[in-house]
């Protein structure tokens, strides 16, 4: 009976083995997405490419590794930028496995290392910069992160496709202070647009003065055009005096 009950467990044991090793693939097929990292007895043999495939059990093991593109949604954090203004900022990172020995043999899990690696880099570039930097250099910003990042995990096996800064938000009080100074540079960019054009205006009048003052026959001109301006309207009496009526009337000289 007690020999019985041995071989009963000894079957038991080798039958939940054989499958365990059978999930692995004894006959694998892998996917045109996937790549077979095997290692004999712990040692790394090959990476076996898409489709039909045999892990010898016991001897070798098989780790199946999707090499397609993942997107990961970075937790919001929160950053002090330069300015001492506090940041929520979101983002979202697209990456794919390029080198699947280099995964499986350096990396636990690659996700979150892409998360960690991400947020670090995102949180060094963001506080070494003012909040009107951040805001006006998004994409800047984004794209240098992206290289750094690239090049942080290039030798993981894991390659960064791309890297966006989905939202930066801050508090309510900072878009108030935001709203009123933009109010009051607008205000300032009109009142100098004013000025300006006033001053334009004085130089273009000045110029004016100077050529009629030159040319009699430009001043008749222009109180011939003033008089027609004028007779558009009903019910007016005009008295016109010509500019040169009183030039024959000799000057009485001031006797003091």
């Amino acid at each position: 009976m007690n020999n019985i009950q041995k071989l009963s467990t000894t079957t038991i044991k080798f039958i939940k083995q054989s499958q365990r090793f059978n999930k692995r693939g004894f006959f694998t097929i892998l996917n045109q997405y996937e790549r077979g990292v095997v290692f004999n007895l712990g040692k790394f043999h090959k990476v076996k490419e898409p489709g039909f495939r045999v892990v010898i059990p016991f001897f070798q093991t098989c780790n199946v590794v999707d090499v397609r593109t993942f997107t990961y949604t970075l937790d919001k954090q929160e950053i002090i930028s330069k300015d001492n203004i506090s940041l929520i900022v979101d983002a979202i990172v697209f990456f794919k496995i390029h080198d699947p020995e280099l995964v499986v043999t350096k990396v636990g899990d690659c996700t979150t290392l892409v998360k960690e690696m991400a947020q670090i880099k995102i949180r060094e570039l963001l506080s070494h910069n003012t909040l009107d930097q951040v805001l006006h250099n998004r994409d800047k910003f984004s794209n240098e992160i992206y290289d750094e990042l690239k090049d942080a995990l290039d030798g993981y096996g894991i390659t960064v496709d791309r890297l966006n800064l989905k939202d930066i938000r801050f508090e309510e009080s900072i878009v108030r202070a935001m709203a009123k100074r933009a109010e009051a540079d607008q205000l300032r960019e009109a009142k100098i647009i004013y000025a300006q054009s006033e001053v334009q205006t004085a130089r273009q009048i000045l110029e004016a003065a100077r050529i009629l003052e030159q040319s009699p026959i430009a001043v008749r001109l222009r109180e011939l055009d003033a008089l027609q301006q004028i007779a558009k309207e009903p019910s007016k009496t005009i008295v016109y005096t010509p500019s040169n009526a009183f030039d024959s009337i000799p000057k009485v000289p001031i006797q003091h």
